[in-house]
């Protein structure tokens, strides 16, 4: 799993960032099994579905979680 660089791409505004993290969690939740994450992981994503703003680095952590379950 590799770390993205906020000096890349910075997720695009508050609400982008917010749909982009629903896509995600959509995907991750009808293609893996959440127990099947590690107990950080299942926190962050849970916390991550309670809705909310979603910071640059929150949107990269789910990009990466959504790329080592998917793969």
């Amino acid at each position: 799993m590799s770390y993205h660089s906020l000096a890349n791409d910075t997720g695009g505004n508050a609400d982008d960032r917010r749909s982009e993290a629903d896509r995600i969690i959509q995907i991750l939740s009808e293609n893996i099994e959440f127990d099947s994450m590690k107990a950080n992981e299942q926190e962050f994503v849970g916390n991550m579905q309670e809705g909310g703003p979603v910071s640059p680095k929150q949107i990269f952590w789910l990009r990466d979680i959504k790329e080592k379950y998917t793969h």
